[in-house]
C-alpha cells in the first residue's frame, strides 16, 4: 500500500463516520480507565490512614482489620462513594496498606 492509498483509506474512514466513532469510543474508554485508577488511588490512601489508626488504637489483628474496614466504610459513606468499591477491593486495599506499613518498618 502506498502513502496515497493510506491517505485515501483514512479519508474514507473519516467521512464514513467510522474513524470519529472509534475516536470517541477510545476517548471514553481512556477516561473511564483513568477515573477508575484515580478512585483506587484514593481508596489506597484512605486504607493507609485507616490501618495506621487501627494499629495505634486497637490490639489484635482481626480487631484491627475489622475496625479499619468500618473506618473506611464510614469514610466512603460520608463521601457518598461507598457504591464505587466492593468489599474485596476494600479488603485488598487494607492488605496493601498493612504490607506497605510493614515494609516501611524494616
Amino acid at each position: 500500500m502506498t502513502t496515497n492509498n493510506l491517505i485515501t483509506f483514512a479519508e474514507a474512514l473519516w467521512q464514513s463516520g467510522i474513524a470519529p466513532a472509534l475516536l470517541i469510543l477510545s476517548i471514553g474508554w481512556l477516561s473511564a480507565r483513568f477515573d477508575r485508577n484515580k478512585r483506587l488511588t484514593n481508596l489506597l490512601g484512605i486504607a493507609e490512614g485507616a490501618v495506621k489508626w487501627a494499629e495505634a488504637t486497637f490490639d489484635g489483628g482481626q480487631t484491627q482489620k475489622a475496625q479499619a474496614i468500618k473506618w473506611i466504610t464510614d469514610h466512603l459513606m460520608k463521601a457518598d462513594k461507598a457504591h464505587l468499591f466492593t468489599a474485596k477491593q476494600i479488603d485488598e486495599a487494607i492488605e496493601w496498606a498493612v504490607k506497605k506499613m510493614k515494609e516501611a518498618e524494616k
